[in-house]
């Protein structure tokens, strides 16, 4: 073996024995590191396993009892067990004398009862340095030796919650840190031998072979090395791509790397952050403390409300700084982690104002699986239906099925959520206890990312007191209170639904008006209730030859309406045939008088070619009064071509001076005023119309707009009064402040006209009349026959700023049913409710409830045919806000309201 040999042999033999030295210091280095993390989180320990409070300010011996002292060694005891301390402390200075607060105990102790009350003991031979804990706030590690033994120790300043200063402190025997440095150095010792052992067979094998090996471990070192290299570049891109902030901090808290995603948290650039010291020109106080908890080994953390100090950015922020340690275990810096999580934040303030809306909800709130098993309930549906959270979670909503609602909106309902779509109805649910009652219900599907139903989520509302006031009204509205039977305007309305049928399906069906002849001699001989039980019987007469289905009513007076649904005008004259011979053997006895009865009928045919419900009205009524004139006891069908019907009807005339008027410029404008009841304001009115005729005469509107009704110009007289209203209110504009607003009349023609409407909004937009001083009203039979034009023409003309108000309403079923649907402001109560209210208590109910029901969903009234101060003052108070009538005003010519500013004199004695 050569030279060379031996010396690498020779170095060999130092390097094992240094190394080992190094790694002995390094060992024992750690193994103290060790032992005085082990004393520190056991000190720290004490004060969480003392009761609350226990250091505090003028504590002093037998402050507690020797129970509560053994119960705090007992604790500290039990915890010193669990680690490598031999003892658990925590002492207080009170002048120059050290004392013991708490303190654990050895087995060997406990068991022989040996120092078990801690509590003020003197630490007769404190070591001196314990006195500098005052003066510095860091842990002192020492070696100390009294009467329990020879101890490496720990002493942690501490300040409870009002500021008392105390130590907490654990010891380790000496003797257990020699015990495992020299178990250590015996290891050390062992592994020599086995690498000098080693060294005899290198020896003896030390050959071209082991150069080989020599050089791969070369190459498979140089291979890992640039592995490492890889790795070290994959991580850094890790790093650098990162959807969150991150940063590496020195021991000095300057910033030494950042990644791309820290300079968009912060709003900074590279050559602003790197260098910047965060201890001296961090701003806020918590994020500054927990980098200095970072700084002092611990995890600092930190999260609220940030603005960035180099970018002035301002978020939500999560941040993370985690210490780093050297290989001495010294602290040497730190990487930190922001996370802006603004948005995030921003989403869960949204959910929560929302969950509190929905804890709070006037409406029932529930929300289901997909399978339907209720999830959630909010505290309202316990209110309505009585059932608490814990009875219904898990169970589906059949719980509340009354058995009332029909199958067939069940099904509807489900097809239409598994379609995606949202769900409206009303059921008939039962309460908790038997009750029934009526909800109204929005259903919506709730779903995924990919469109999959998650959940269904219902709102409800309880109906039931709105349903029956609702039926109450409605059948009174919608029947006649003298026979039962159907008033007119419900009848109208079951005549549109026919008339459209027919439209649709070309079916056919017949209409029939009734009435009876000679009526008023009963009346005038014996009394109005006898004609009003000749009205019963007559209705009873007739409903026994009528099938089911077809509809009978009584629109006032001695008249009577039939229509027979999916009938031949042959069936229709072969009922009313049968009516009268029955009526031929009829006598209506009342007292000791006895009356025949004989009627005049009309009928007419209802299918594809009946222009509308109203033009049919008129032609029953036609044919019926054309009976009359015929002779009476007989019916007559109307015809097209019958020139007798056209002549009685004089539509024809009142046509051709319609066309004449607008030629001539011949029209006329009134106005009636409508007062404020309620409050102090300025006084509106409503603009009428009357037609100069050729003689000079005045005409009443009454005469003639039926004719423009039958022959479709009622929208022309319409555009008429628009014009020539706005170009008065226009050239009078200075002289208008006292007014609240001109209301102008629109017929149902006009809702459908889109040139009227673009005419309208064109006069309004390019003319000088505010809009809210323009407000229309129409009919509520107008506005149902017409209700998507109507709807269309409200709204269009409501964004500029204009009003609207429901005429006559109140004498039909539909009124309540659409007025949901109608966009109105106010609702003008039909005079027929009104004239009546001081003796007909029935009327004052329904004036009070269509008043009721306006006001709740924010509609003002006005009521009509106010005829007497006594009628004027009830209305008041009944809370109607608004009247119009003769003993306010006759209507007057617009010129006059330039008059006045505060009222309206009688100047004329016309109808309106």
């Amino acid at each position: 073996m050569t030279g060379k040999v031996y010396i690498a042999v020779l170095v060999y033999i130092a390097w094992v024995v240094l190394y080992l030295a190094w790694d002995y210091s390094h060992e024992q280095d750690r193994i103290y590191q060790q032992i005085d993390s082990t004393l520190t989180s056991s000190a720290l320990a004490a004060p969480l396993l003392l009761p609350d409070n226990f250091h505090h300010r003028g504590m002093k011996p037998d402050d507690i009892a020797p129970s509560e002292d053994l119960k705090n060694t007992l604790q500290l005891s039990q915890y010193a067990q669990s680690s490598n301390a031999v003892y658990i402390y925590t002492l207080v200075q009170q002048g120059d004398t050290v004392y013991f607060t708490s303190s654990s105990v050895t087995d060997e102790e406990m068991k022989a009862g040996k120092d078990l009350y801690n509590y003020f003991l003197p630490y007769t031979d404190a070591d001196t340095r314990l006195q500098q804990l005052t003066h510095r706030e860091d842990k002192l590690f020492i070696e100390i030796t009294d009467e329990w033994g020879n101890f490496r120790s720990v002493f942690i300043p501490q300040k409870s919650p009002d500021g008392t200063l105390y130590i907490t402190a654990a010891d380790m025997e000496i003797s257990q840190i020699e015990s495992l440095l020299n178990q250590r150095l015996a290891e050390q010792i062992g592994l020599a031998v086995i690498f000098l052992l080693f060294l005899w067979p290198v020896m003896l094998t030390f050959s071209a072979a082991q150069r080989r090996w020599a050089r791969n471990l070369e190459v498979s070192v140089r291979e890992r090395t640039q592995d490492l290299h890889a790795s070290e570049k994959r991580l850094s891109s890790i790093i650098e791509h990162s959807p969150v902030g991150i940063f590496h901090y020195d021991q000095n808290a300057v910033i030494t790397m950042i990644n791309h995603r820290f300079e968009k948290v912060v709003g900074s650039t590279d050559k602003v952050l790197v260098g910047f010291n965060m201890l001296e020109k961090l701003i806020d106080k918590k994020l500054r403390g927990a980098l200095q908890d970072a700084l002092q080994g611990k995890v600092g953390r930190f999260e609220g409300p940030y603005v960035s100090v180099t970018g002035q950015r301002k978020m939500y922020l999560i941040a993370e700084f985690v210490p780093l340690r050297d290989a001495q275990g010294q602290i040497d810096g730190g990487v930190a982690v922001f996370n802006d999580v603004t948005e995030q934040q921003s989403t869960t303030n949204t959910l929560k104002k929302l969950s509190m809306a929905v804890e709070q909800s006037p409406n029932v709130v529930v929300i289901t699986d997909a399978s339907g098993q209720i999830e959630y309930v909010n505290p309202r549906f316990t209110d309505i239906t009585g059932y608490y959270p814990e009875e219904v979670i898990g169970k589906t909503p059949r719980l509340l099925n009354s058995g009332e609602t029909a199958t067939e909106i069940y099904s509807d309902l489900w097809k239409t959520l598994l379609s995606g779509q949202e769900w409206r109805g009303v059921f008939h649910n039962r309460k908790k206890n038997g009750e029934l009652y009526w909800a109204e219900e929005i259903i919506s599907p709730i779903t995924n990312n990919v469109g999959e139903i998650t959940h269904f989520i219902a709102l409800q509302e309880d109906i039931t007191e709105v349903r029956r006031i609702s039926d109450e009204i409605n059948f009174q509205i919608s029947h006649d209170s003298l026979t039962g039977l159907l008033n007119r305007r419900q009848f109208e309305n079951e005549l549109t639904r026919i008339v459209e049928h027919a439209h649709k399906h070309h079916s056919h069906h017949v209409l029939c008006f009734i009435d009876i002849d000679q009526f008023k001699i009963v009346n005038d001989t014996c009394g109005h209730m006898a004609g009003d039980d000749l009205l019963r019987q007559i209705g009873n007469l007739i409903r026994d030859k009528l099938r089911s289905r077809d509809i009978l009513a009584r629109p006032g007076g001695d008249e009577f309406l039939m229509l027979f649904e999916n009938a031949s005008l042959a069936q229709g004259e072969r009922v009313i045939q049968m009516i009268m011979n029955d009526l031929k053997q009829f006598r209506f006895q009342w007292e000791d008088h006895s009356f025949p009865v004989e009627i005049s009928a009309g009928l007419t045919v209802i299918d594809q070619q009946t222009s509308s419900a109203i033009g049919a009205m008129q032609d029953v009524d036609t044919a019926c009064y054309t009976a009359k004139d015929a002779g009476r006891n007989r019916f007559h069908i109307y015809n097209d071509n019958d020139e007798q019907q056209l002549i009685r009807k004089g539509y024809i005339q009142w046509a051709s001076e319609i066309h004449r008027a607008l030629d001539e410029n011949s029209f006329r404008l009134y106005v009636q005023p409508i007062v404020p009841l309620q409050k102090q304001q300025n006084t509106g009115y409503e603009v009428l119309i009357r037609l100069l005729s050729e003689s000079g005469d005045l005409v009443a509107p009454g005469a003639f707009l039926p004719a423009a009704e039958r022959y479709n110009i009622a929208s022309q007289i319409d555009r008429w009064v628009i014009q020539n209203t706005l170009q008065w209110m226009a050239k009078n504009i200075d002289q208008l402040g006292h007014i609240d607003s001109l209301a102008i009349n629109l017929s149902g023609q006009s809702l459908g006209d889109d040139a009227l409407l673009g005419y309208i909004i064109r006069s309004i937009e390019q003319g000088v009349v505010p809009p809210r001083m323009i407000k229309f009203e129409i009919t509520e039979t107008a506005a149902i026959a017409n209700l998507k034009d109507a709807q269309i023409f409200i709204r269009s003309l409501k964004n500029l700023g204009c009003r609207f108000a429901l005429d006559d309403f109140g004498s039909g079923l539909s009124s309540f049913a659409y007025l949901k649907n109608l966009p109105v402001d106010l609702l003008k109560i039909d005079g027929m409710f009104v004239r009546n209210i001081i003796t007909d208590p029935i009327d004052e109910a329904m004036v009070r409830s269509i008043n009721e029901v306006g006001h709740i969903m924010g509609m003002e009234t006005i009521a009509e045919f106010v005829e007497t101060d006594e009628i004027m003052e009830r209305l008041r108070q009944l809370g109607v806000d608004y009247a119009q009538g003769y003993t306010i005003s006759r209507p007057q010519p617009i010129k006059s309201i330039l008059n006045t500013a505060t009222a309206v004199a009688e100047t004329s004695s016309e109808p309106t």
